[in-house]
Formats: C-alpha cells, sequence, structure tokens
C-alpha cells in the first residue's frame, strides 16, 4: 500500500488579501437612497401629512419666477425667510438633505461669479446667488416631501401633453426598475469578490451593459403590453383634488409673495 501524498495531508488556509469596498459601498446606497424615492410610500404615517402635489408645484413654480424676476434685495430677503420657516417645519433628515444639495450649488455659483467680483460686480454675486439658493431649495423641498408617481398626476392638471407626462412617468418607473435590478447586480459582485479585485471598472463595464441589455428587453415588454391592452397614450385624473388647510395656508402665503413683489419691485 503506498503512502499518502504530502500535499494530501497538508492543511489548506487559503488568507486572500483584503481589498477596499468603499466604492461599491458607496454605489450601493446612492442606488438605495434614489430607490427609496421612487418607491411608492403610504401608508397612515404619509397620509397625515401629506398636500396635494398640485398646489406644491405652483407654489415652487411661482416662487422660482418671481424670486428670478426680482431686482429687490428686500423681496429675496422675505422670499428667503419664508422659505425658512416652511424648512423648519419638516424633519430633521429632510433638512440636512435638503441643505446639502442648495448649499453644494450656492458655492459652485459662487466659485462660478467670483471673477465678475473682481471687476466691481459683486452686486451681482450676491443677487444671483441668492435666486439660485432660493430656487434650488425649494424644489429640493417639493422633490423630498412629494411621490414621484403623484407629480404626473398634478402635471395633467396643470394641462401639460399627454406625450410629456407618458415619457416622465415611464422614465420615473423605469428609474425604480432598472436601480432595483442594477443594486442585484451589485450585490452579487460584492458577494463574489473574494480577494482583491483589480478589474474593478471591468466589473461595473460588465454591469452598465448587462443594464442596456435589460432596458431594451423591458421596453420591448412595456411596449407589447400596451398593445394587448389599448392603450391610447391618454391620461385622466383618477381622484378630485383635495384642498385642506395645509393647502389653503400654502396658497395664501403664495399670494402674498405676489402682492410683496408688486410693491417692492424694483
Amino acid at each position: 500500500m503506498q503512502p499518502m501524498p504530502e500535499w494530501l495531508l497538508k492543511d489548506e488556509q487559503y488568507l486572500p488579501h483584503r481589498d477596499r469596498e468603499a466604492f461599491l459601498n458607496r454605489s450601493i446606497l446612492s442606488f438605495l437612497s434614489v430607490l427609496s424615492k421612487g418607491r411608492p410610500r403610504g401608508g397612515k404615517e404619509e397620509g397625515r401629512g401629506r398636500m396635494e402635489p398640485l398646489v406644491k408645484v405652483l407654489a415652487v413654480f411661482t416662487a422660482i419666477l418671481l424670486v428670478s424676476l426680482t431686482r429687490s434685495p428686500s423681496f429675496l430677503a422675505m422670499a428667503g425667510t419664508g422659505l425658512l420657516v416652511v424648512l423648519s417645519l419638516q424633519s430633521g433628515e429632510r433638512i440636512a438633505t435638503v441643505l446639502k444639495t442648495s448649499l453644494a450649488v450656492a458655492v459652485f455659483t459662487v466659485l462660478i461669479l467670483l471673477p465678475s467680483a473682481f471687476w466691481g460686480h459683486g452686486s451681482s454675486l450676491v443677487m444671483i446667488t441668492a435666486k439660485v439658493l432660493i430656487s434650488v431649495t425649494s424644489v429640493k423641498l417639493v422633490a423630498v416631501t412629494t411621490e414621484w408617481a403623484s407629480i404626473s398626476g398634478a402635471f395633467k392638471r396643470l394641462g401639460a401633453p399627454d406625450l410629456f407626462i407618458l415619457v416622465f412617468d415611464i422614465a420615473l418607473k423605469y428609474i425604480t426598475l432598472l436601480g432595483e435590478f442594477a443594486l442585484t447586480m451589485l450585490y452579487a459582485l460584492k458577494l463574489r469578490s473574494v480577494g482583491r479585485n483589480a478589474g474593478k471598472t471591468t466589473s461595473l463595464a460588465g454591469i452598465a451593459g448587462t443594464l442596456f441589455l435589460k432596458s431594451k428587453e423591458m421596453a420591448e415588454e412595456m411596449y407589447a403590453a400596451m398593445e394587448c391592452r389599448g392603450f391610447t397614450g391618454e391620461y385622466h385624473v383618477g381622484r378630485m383634488l383635495r384642498l385642506g388647510f395645509r393647502e389653503v395656508t400654502l396658497g395664501t402665503a403664495i399670494v402674498l409673495l405676489v402682492v410683496t413683489f408688486y410693491f417692492v419691485r424694483a
């Protein structure tokens, strides 16, 4: 009887080199952040603080229009004060999300317009930065407090073309569907990455290519489903418009803003 080879009797200890997964973790967190906004939310907790999307869209459009047209620092101060009051009524997480985006855009605006301040246009730098800050904060506040799916109904009530609503609605739904598919592939890549992976770029390129093929397949299936169900491209608002205390308060604030713009305009 022949003895066992020595290599069969040795203990195998596979210790792969550690690799950094910060990029994958950031990608997963960014996908989760987008999907958390795109997924439909509901329940009693959401219903208590719900406001009609139409009122919010009209309010932010009006505020941005007035802010962009004014040349009065007093009006900008009043609009900014009112926006801060509305922002202070939100939760701490929402305030942090809004301020993170708005302050980043404001700093970028200052850097772009900084050369004009050296040429004696410091007032323009302050005015434009304030307008950008107020506009971005308003839009971001509406974005974090409104379900994406309900915005298409607000556009329909405003008389937007059905083709625009179709493209907008499908884009929002596909961001969620393809985002979930990409998130699953990122999890699979993270679980199967053992040791040091020097080809992260190649792996991500493969994920992007797979997403492209999946989106093409889903588009063909959606087109066939629309044909089978007799979709004509027309959108209809399914429920009645409900105006409560929140909507009346916001509408009154916008009316006061318009009146203030009329009296303090320069």
